[in-house]
């Protein structure tokens, strides 16, 4: 489960159980709109706010019944897990629904793991492997090999790990998976397409200076990262271009063994003769062992005040934050249900509602609470709003946020915002590929077992006080960290009632650029 609390968005998979799901809510809608009609034209709207529910929610409620777990998906059931002599992990699950197979592949690397000198080569390394070509197919060849069997082959270097992703018809499977080895195994890092990529990384340094959703997420986090954690650290043009072959060769040879990996297949095979087609791919890759450097940990100061990038142009784009919690803390279940109320629910949340919808100041507005990281992230409000009306939008979504702290949540609050996640969990993991890949990074990132059924809890054990407590302790409005981007100059006056106010100069990517300093 590993729930971030953000803004939330619809998915673009339908499937039958999904599509049966909205078929019942639409149901219970519209029994609610008939119920409530029955009720009589003039009868009293009742606030979302409010501690009383509507006589169409109440017979709603009797209708579903109590939120059901989803199904957990368990290892020896429909999963298998092996691992080879060598130490590859390998997950499988059968699914005979389409002639398809789906492949999902986890190196424990990532840009965490580079050190300063080593600045974008792991992303480098994780482009190549896509597109760099292999021992047996030079980088032309591969796309046309993927191309003629449809294959998705797609590789994702992050900060903590380096996935790799194959889609291909059962029918080609054996052909796709030899690709997949190939390219796990034997990359060649082709040099012209190493060229090409380091241009295009160059061209995107460059050009983000242009966008300011570009300029506020980069210098945010240079200013509260700082250089001592990779999460601060942004490469020059001169870093790019040093980067060479050799260093994309090293970089993989100190990471990619099979004891670093796991690999898991859903589809339309016999999970026996899988087995065997894996052990002959990757069973005589030899283990080596790997002394992984520590991961970073952040630390986190405070830095309140008003932190600004000047740039002409008629939006502003800002964002308000404080450090936050990790995975670790156990409010974070009441922490993820008190941020859907405050502005993760978007529209329906209190920011959402005075922000956009009663003073029309922008259309773009939220919160995010980050709960489930290894290590501790951020508590942002973000918005996008006309010049003019930066201060006043800044000034509102504060004030909500004290607000939070200060007032008890409603009895509707509460319930729409534990109900609804609640009930978003019941079709959890009924996709194959979904559940498999839950177990797999639990295993990756060394959670237990019963992680997820311990998650479904705590969020059902949550209280309306627990919310309010946390709102309290968690919720630190003295501490916001407000960077706006956007012509400042014209609002300068107005926004000295917000706090101390530094100018920050965008990071220069064809020099050393000094770092975000207090004025």
């Amino acid at each position: 489960m590993m729930r971030t609390s953000r803004l939330r968005t619809s998915s673009s998979k339908t499937t039958p159980l999904r599509a049966r799901a909205a078929a019942v809510v639409v149901s219970i809608a519209l029994l609610c709109v008939a119920a409530m009609a029955q009720e009589g034209e003039h009868s009293a709207p009742v606030s979302t706010r409010g501690n009383k529910h509507s006589e169409g929610w109440a017979k709603a409620m009797r209708l579903k019944g109590p939120p059901l777990p989803p199904k957990f998906p368990r290892v020896g059931v429909e999963i298998e897990r092996t691992v080879l002599d060598n130490g590859l992990i390998v997950y499988m699950q059968e699914d005979h629904r389409l002639p398809l197979v789906d492949a999902q592949v986890l190196i424990r690397t990532g840009s965490y793991y580079e050190s300063p000198d080593e600045l974008r080569t792991a992303n480098l390394t994780g482009e190549l492997l896509r597109t760099g070509g292999t021992r047996n197919f030079s980088p032309e060849k591969l796309e046309e090999r993927l191309d003629f069997i449809a294959a998705n082959l797609s590789v994702n270097m992050q900060t903590e790990q380096c996935s790799v992703a194959l889609n291909v018809m059962s029918k080609d499977v054996d052909e796709g998976l030899r690709i997949l080895a190939d390219v796990l195994r034997n990359p060649i890092f082709d040099s012209l397409r190493l060229e090409i990529a380091k241009s295009q990384t160059i061209h995107s340094l460059r050009s983000s200076n242009d966008s300011p959703g570009s300029i506020l997420q980069r210098e945010f986090r240079r200013l509260m990262y700082t250089d001592a954690h990779p999460g601060g650290r942004y490469p020059a043009v001169e870093r790019i271009q040093q980067i060479s072959r050799e260093d994309l060769i090293r970089f993989h040879q100190k990471f990619f063994h099979p004891n670093q990996i796991m690999i898991g297949l859903t589809g339309d095979f016999n999970k026996a003769a899988m087995l065997v087609k894996i052990k002959q791919l990757f069973g005589e890759w030899p283990r080596q062992d790997v002394a992984l450097p520590a991961l970073p940990k952040v630390n986190p100061q405070p830095k309140p005040g008003v932190y600004y990038v000047q740039k002409q142009v008629n939006q502003t784009s800002f964002w308000m934050a404080h450090w936050g919690i990790n995975r670790e803390n156990p409010d974070r279940f009441a922490i993820d249900l008190m941020n859907d109320i405050l502005g993760g629910s978007a529209l329906d949340s209190r920011v959402g509602e005075r922000v956009r919808t009663n003073e029309g100041l922008a259309y773009s507005v939220g919160t995010v609470y980050n709960t489930s990281l290894r290590d501790i992230n951020f508590f942002v409000a973000l918005a996008q709003t006309k010049t003019e009306s930066t201060v006043q939008a800044i000034q509102s979504t504060i004030d909500e946020i004290r607000k939070m702290r200060a007032e008890k949540i409603s009895t509707n609050e509460f319930d729409s915002a534990k109900e609804m996640f609640l009930y978003s969990q019941v079709f959890q993991y009924t996709e194959p590929s979904r559940a498999l890949g839950a177990l797999m990074n639990l295993e990756f990132e060394k959670l237990p077992p019963d992680y997820l059924e311990k998650e479904f809890s705590g969020y059902q054990a949550v209280t309306a006080a627990d919310i309010d407590r946390v709102a309290r302790q968690y919720l630190k409005p003295e501490e916001l960290t407000i960077f706006v981007v956007g012509d400042f100059a014209k609002i300068s006056k107005e926004a000295a009632a917000l706090g101390p106010i530094h100018e920050v100069t965008p990071f220069q990517f064809e020099a050393a650029s000094p770092r975000p300093s207090r004025q």
